[in-house]
Formats: structure tokens, C-alpha cells, sequence
């Protein structure tokens, strides 16, 4: 399906907007709090499944950490660093490792790589500096 196939109905633009002014990778339920505030009576399963339908469509990004789900406007090919401990995930550009990686796929049979990307995880500063 085209980008030019989707209805963008006022939650869908809504929920995009908000990814856009957002600075990190927000939950499911970070997005419902920040729509509803312009739109006061969409309920969370709409924001849920406008987000998972924005997903699959390649609008946005999902990031999948300890079992939740986080999401993003940055359709730019990036990286992520994710704290074990709190979770918090940071965008990592590095084009030097999206090249290695794309050349390394090329070496997959049967298989059209797209794009590639890589989570690492560890643990941030912030949790370093309170053990």
C-alpha cells in the first residue's frame, strides 16, 4: 500500500504530530496521554492500533524494549543504544555501521535487505552513576 492509499484521519495526524514534537521514543501510553489533549475523547486501544497501522505502513518505528513497545517519527536510518536497567533508549547515528552492516547483507541469499539496524544494550551513565 501507498503512503498515498491511507486515509489520515484526525487521530492519525494527530498522533503523527505528536511523534514529530516529541523528543525520544514514546509508549503507547505517553502517546495517549499527549493526544488527549487535543482530542479528549480518542481511548487508548485507538491510539494502539492507529500506532501499530502507522507502523506497518513504514510511518513510524517501533522499538520493542523489555517487552514494550516505543515509537518514532525518525524514518532516517539509525541505531539505539537501550539501558538495561531503565529502559531509556537513545538514537546512535553511525553511517560507517549501517554500511558494514548492508555490505554484510549482501552476502544473504534469496533475501532483498532493505535497511538494516542495531540495538545495543548495556547500561546508561545516568544508572552507572547511581550503582
Amino acid at each position: 500500500m501507498k503512503q498515498s492509499d491511507i486515509k489520515y484521519t484526525n487521530q492519525r495526524i494527530e498522533i503523527l504530530d505528536f511523534l514529530r514534537e516529541f523528543d525520544g521514543h514514546p509508549t503507547v501510553d505517553d502517546v495517549y496521554e499527549g493526544v488527549r489533549q487535543k482530542l479528549t475523547r480518542i481511548s487508548k486501544a485507538t491510539v494502539y492500533n492507529n500506532l501499530k497501522f502507522l507502523a506497518e505502513k513504514g510511518l513510524i518505528k517501533e522499538v520493542n524494549v523489555k517487552g514494550v513497545s516505543r515509537f518514532e517519527s525518525n524514518l532516517i536510518p539509525h541505531h539505539h543504544t537501550i539501558c538495561l536497567e531503565c529502559g531509556e533508549i537513545q538514537d546512535y547515528e553511525s553511517e560507517e555501521l549501517s554500511e558494514y552492516a548492508m555490505s554484510i547483507a549482501k552476502e544473504i541469499d534469496d533475501f532483498k535487505i532493505g535497511s538494516t539496524d542495531t540495538n545495543f544494550y548495556g547500561i546508561c551513565k545516568k544508572c552507572m552513576e547511581m550503582e
